[in-house]
């Protein structure tokens, strides 16, 4: 009796000594993660330095009285009705667009809106079901039952003399008995087990057969609970194999788990020697003593005939009645949603559920939006001079542009490829009139807040160095091209042509003449840049529509920061309109180590990529 003693205090000991060990191992190296930030002030550049390329651009003088028509890329030219040298009317049709491709695209669109529709009613439906959950920690578990009454003798008999072992005699090997419950299948997060409460005290004990398989669903409840257990393994024969002890750690992560088999690794052979293939993963630690059972414990060998009553069958000193006890008051449906996620991670399914609904509504203001313009599109088909005078250019129709294919391209070897382009090169057809002459320039997208109507420009002529004033007259509606090619600017900019009426120094431009064009703003422009910055963009993470940066708070550890954020510009750097300050201390937001509450240190290195220079 003694020895046994010896060895299970030894086992405890052990065991709880390893336990505690890992847990304040896993702590200190919680502890000890420091992460670098380096103030904003070292790599942000206020816009001020961005603002030559934001308002400056290339123009050319052409004849005012002018139409130039530029295709729509996404449709086909079915027919032209003029020829160079042609003189036309206004209102006299130029070409006509093959509007089979309109219609396609249209459907495409409202088929897309239906799509994103019906994405966001049953992603609500499935909010309002997750809100229904019932969480883990309220999971029904039948009353604890006090057998010791039905044995006659209490926790700790004071009057039954337990017999002493002779020392040379070996204690034999303890078989716990044959469990009354045991899982074939799979062990599921509902679950009743056959004793204890989760702690590593009395862990939960689950009996099952050498074919049971773990379900991950029930691993994620144990690490979500941060409770323990003990897998119980027993043959065909109900014979106790081993044990797998779970003691989920601190950092686990729920995407980590799988469903595994209780004989994963294990092989027994015939003399009954069990041996364990380390290169399987394993999710708990593998045991061969006994489960860690009150029954188990209290067993003693040979041990002497002490029941000297009957069980009470209605009712225990306890007072709790048998025959009350109903087992469906407690059963829990293995299949079912209820009591499979802790009451955190419910929330953590609820806030991902309704960003995920804020995302397909903003997709869905974007499909709508592009479904519109489709409409827009959809009109007769036909394009009509809006000035009278003369065809000074014409393309071919979609048909007709394959055969002359090999014409251009002849001409396209003999031209000087260092030559300026005209803005008539890329307009597929251009009508020019009588009179004046104008500025025309163009303009990213981003920018076309600095270019209305009635605003001033300021021109300045290549060849001649003429300065002069031109204002503003109108913009077209259809981008000549849906990106920039400016090195300053925002790739996925379109561009769009700006015309302007030369008010000062007319007379020293001619047309045909390039010129340097710089925007000045509308007189109502109130718009101020100042309080922007742009920082390495590297240092700005993005979570779905927003925004945000990792910032060492007052405590020196980090916190999540959103911030609005405007242009970027060469691809490397974004504006910061607000929710970040110069004296701020940011980090790199990537990383596993990089998590909100973890200890900052600052550092003067500002990280860049790979085969990128930055200077500051």
């Amino acid at each position: 009796m003694k020895k046994l003693i010896i060895f299970l205090l030894c086992v405890g000991i052990i065991g709880g000594g390893g336990y505690f060990g890992y847990k304040k191992y896993m702590d200190n190296k919680k502890k000890s993660v420091v992460v670098d930030v380096v103030p904003v002030s070292m790599m942000m550049q206020p816009a001020e330095w961005f603002e030559y390329y934001n308002e400056s651009t290339r123009g050319h003088v052409v004849a005012s009285n002018s139409q130039r028509v530029f295709i729509d890329t996404q449709k086909l030219v079915k027919a032209v009705y003029v020829k160079e040298g042609q003189e036309v009317k206004k209102g006299d049709p130029i070409l006509e667009y093959d509007m089979t491709v309109v219609e396609l695209e249209l459907a495409q669109k409202e088929n897309q809106v239906n799509i994103v529709e019906h994405d966001i009613k049953m992603a609500k439906k499935e909010l309002e079901k997750i809100k229904t959950y019932k969480p883990s920690e309220d999971a029904p578990k039948p009353p604890e039952m006090d057998f010791s009454d039905m044995f006659g003798f209490d926790d700790e008999p004071d009057d039954i003399e337990m017999p002493m072992l002779p020392d040379d005699m070996e204690l034999p090997d303890m078989q716990p008995e044959p469990p009354a419950s045991i899982v074939t299948d799979v062990v599921k997060p509902a679950f009743t087990p056959a004793e204890g409460n989760g702690t590593v005290e009395s862990p939960y004990i689950i009996n099952c057969t050498q074919e049971a398989e773990v379900s991950k669903e029930f691993m994620m409840r144990l690490a979500a609970e941060k409770k323990c257990a003990e897998i119980c393994v027993y043959s065909s024969d109900l014979l106790y194999l081993y044990k797998w002890i779970i003691v989920p750690a601190e950092d686990t992560k729920m995407n980590e788990f799988e469903n595994w088999k209780v004989a994963d690794g294990i092989t027994i052979d015939e003399m009954g020697q069990a041996s364990i293939d380390t290169s399987v993963k394993l999710y708990g630690k593998l045991s061969f003593t006994q489960p860690t059972s009150k029954k188990n414990a209290d067993k003693v060998p040979d041990e002497p005939d002490i029941i000297d009553k009957e069980p009470t069958p209605e009712e225990d000193e306890s007072g709790f009645n048998y025959q009350d006890y109903d087992p469906d008051d407690y059963y829990i449906d293995p299949d079912g949603t209820d009591y499979v996620y802790s009451r955190d991670a419910i929330k953590k399914l609820i806030k991902e559920k309704e960003t995920e609904i804020k995302e397909l509504e903003m997709s869905l203001k974007t499909e709508k939006f592009e479904l519109e313009t489709a409409k827009k599109r959809k009109q007769d088909g036909k394009l009509y001079a809006e000035i009278d005078g003369f065809v000074k250019k014409i393309g071919k129709a979609s048909g007709e542009a394959e055969e002359v294919a090999e014409e251009e391209e002849e001409e396209f070897d003999n031209e000087d490829l260092y030559e300026e382009p005209s803005p008539d090169d890329n307009a597929f057809a251009v009508i020019e009139g009588e009179g004046g002459s104008e500025v025309v320039c163009e303009i990213s997208e981003l920018n076309l807040g600095s270019a209305k109507a009635g605003s001033t420009i300021t021109i300045n002529s290549w060849q001649t160095g003429a300065t002069g004033t031109a204002e503003i007259t109108g913009i077209d509606t259809e981008p000549i091209t849906y990106n920039t090619d400016g090195w300053g600017e925002n790739p996925n900019n379109s561009t769009y042509l700006v015309h302007a009426k030369i008010t000062e120094g007319a007379d020293d431009f001619s047309i045909g003449e390039w010129i340097d064009v710089k925007m000045t703003g509308s007189p109502d422009d109130n718009s101020n840049t100042s309080g922007s910055v742009y920082i390495p963009i590297h240092y700005v993470h993005q979570e779905g529509g927003d925004y945000y940066i990792m910032k060492a708070d007052e405590d020196e550890r980090l916190k999540k920061q959103y911030i609005k954020v405007g242009q970027i510009m060469y691809g490397m750097f974004i504006e910061v309109k607000g929710g970040i300050s110069s004296k701020d201390k940011i980090c790199f937001p990537f990383g596993k180590d990089v998590k909100e509450g973890a200890k900052t240190k600052e550092t003067t290195e500002v990280l860049t990529p790979e085969n990128t220079d930055f200077y500051y």
